[in-house]
């Protein structure tokens, strides 16, 4: 897992730090706060902002997922037998687990796109896609294995990756606001990487707030918080920014909806 650690004289310059040092974009990155640094007073106990930011492409839960080829690089093809693999090897897999449904799978961009469609089909989805990402490891693991090389793989079912794409999409933006007009920042509920970077990618041009993550493992989550304003003149008066513990933000009904999979 590659990372890097910056630091500042606040969080935004040392997300500054961090980017350089990886060369990547803020988009690309997951970002834990080590330290929101202080000024002190009169310049006792002051400390500089650090915060670790670490390639989203490289995360456990994302290593087996289609990633982008390199800027300017077309993708390379997998090839028909490796579509024809992930497709043999994904309906052998839910027939196993006593699913049936028909399974489809084509190319593009680099990457096989399995689609998995037929009735009853919320067991295999799981809360918010949790049975369908182990599902997609699996297949990977044993597509790379049959093929001798790493062929990404994506699996979906009942279009519900589609459909959870657009709802973290609509969450990002309802939160923002919030945090926008409270000035305070919300916290998110656990989700597993690639559903984090959905989330900051949907903020990252957003110019009043910015995104980070917390917590570790299954608890690992997604805090929105007001951007850092640039510092006031002295005897300016009091800056109107909230501050305090990020509030907990449940996802609304839409959102569980779009997370448990499709009706049955």
């Amino acid at each position: 897992m590659r990372s890097a650690e910056g630091s500042g004289r606040t969080v935004e310059e040392a997300i500054r730090d961090a980017l350089r040092i990886l060369g990547a974009k803020r988009e690309d990155v997951d970002l834990m706060v080590l330290d929101e640094g202080s000024r002190g007073v009169l310049g006792i106990g002051a400390r500089v902002a650090r915060v670790r930011l670490t390639l989203l492409s490289e995360e456990g839960e994302e290593e087996t997922s289609a990633e982008p080829s390199p800027a300017g690089a077309p993708p390379q093809p997998v090839g028909d037998d490796a579509v024809a693999a992930a497709r043999s090897i994904t309906s052998a897999l839910i027939e196993a687990m006593g699913f049936h449904g028909e399974v489809q799978a084509r190319e593009d961009a680099g990457a096989v796109l399995v689609s998995i469609s037929g009735g009853q089909l919320a067991p295999l989805i799981g809360r918010h896609g949790q049975t369908l990402e182990a599902l997609e490891l699996l297949v990977n693991l044993m597509t790379a294995r049959r093929m001798g090389r790493r062929v990404p793989v994506v699996v979906d079912a009942e279009r519900y990756r589609e459909r959870r794409y657009l709802a973290l999409q609509a969450l990002a933006r309802r939160t923002a606001s919030r945090v926008r007009r409270s000035g305070r920042p919300v916290a998110l509920e656990p989700m597993s990487a690639a559903e984090r970077r959905v989330i900051h990618m949907a903020l990252a041009q957003d110019p009043g707030v910015t995104t980070h993550s917390e917590g570790e493992n299954e608890g690992r989550h997604v805090v929105i918080s007001p951007r850092a304003r640039p510092s006031r003149p002295a005897g300016a008066g009091p800056s109107s920014r909230g501050g305090g513990r990020p509030r907990h933000e449940p996802e609304d009904d839409a959102d569980s909806q779009a997370g448990a999979g499709p009706p049955g």
